[in-house]
């Protein structure tokens, strides 16, 4: 078994969920006691999120790449970032050492072509669907460009991300907002809905989600099982 080098904390909830997924697969695919060979370094959320909203690049940038060659050192064997929005300065992580880099965005991508999906919405903070690290990346991969809400919607979609799912809120008027959302891609026409947040699937599920639902954080999780047990 590999083991992963996991960067974490952005946020904690999103972590929590890798954590737990990563190792429910393990077990579920080696049987027994079977849990992940996992090195984890996790950053101040507090510290991080302000210097996202400041655009304070250098310091997301210095941090990760302390963070990657730290996991090298502890002995992993390649690297994931547990937040699709600081996928942003993912080339810092790739690039501070010669691990691989497992990335967010080509698990989702793969899972969408194997699913025969050619017209998938996105949701996400207001930074993912406005910036273009996602949409780029996934055109370049897949050749699909995703619809995106409106710019209203996507303001309070990000809202909640931010007030609500990093502290492991889950509120009612939250699920029929995103609800709606996902409605409205579906009348322009969406087959499927990914879920660029790492948190999101707290909130968004196959049970309430007018589309087919592609949760980045669990299809990113099988990504990197598949990875680390792929000599098993």
């Amino acid at each position: 078994m590999k083991t992963i080098g996991l960067i974490g904390g952005v946020s904690t909830e999103a972590t929590l969920i890798y954590y737990k997924t990563i190792n429910a697969l393990v077990r579920q695919r080696l049987g027994g006691y079977h849990s992940a060979e996992l090195r984890i370094h996790s950053v101040n959320f507090h510290d991080y999120n302000g210097a996202h909203e400041t655009r304070d690049w250098a310091f997301i940038r210095d941090g990760f790449e302390t963070a990657a060659r730290g996991l090298k050192a502890a002995g992993a064997d390649f690297l994931v970032l547990a937040c699709n929005t600081l996928h942003t300065v993912a080339d810092a992580i790739e690039n501070a050492t010669d691990l691989p880099f497992l990335h967010i965005v080509d698990a989702c991508g793969a899972r969408l072509q194997r699913d025969g999906r050619t017209q998938p919405g996105l949701l996400g903070t207001a930074y993912t669907m406005a910036q273009p690290y996602f949409v780029d990346r996934l055109v370049e991969t897949t050749g699909m460009s995703p619809h995106l809400p409106d710019a209203e919607t996507q303001t309070e979609l990000s809202r909640i991300i931010f007030d609500d799912l990093t502290h492991g809120i889950v509120r009612d008027e939250a699920v029929l907002f995103y609800e709606a959302a996902i409605q409205a891609l579906k009348d322009q026409g969406c087959d499927s809905i990914i879920l660029g947040c790492t948190e999101l699937g707290m909130l968004v599920t196959e049970q309430n989600s007018p589309l087919p639902p592609y949760d980045t954080a669990l299809i990113h999780c099988q990504a990197i099982v598949d990875y680390a047990l792929e000599d098993q």
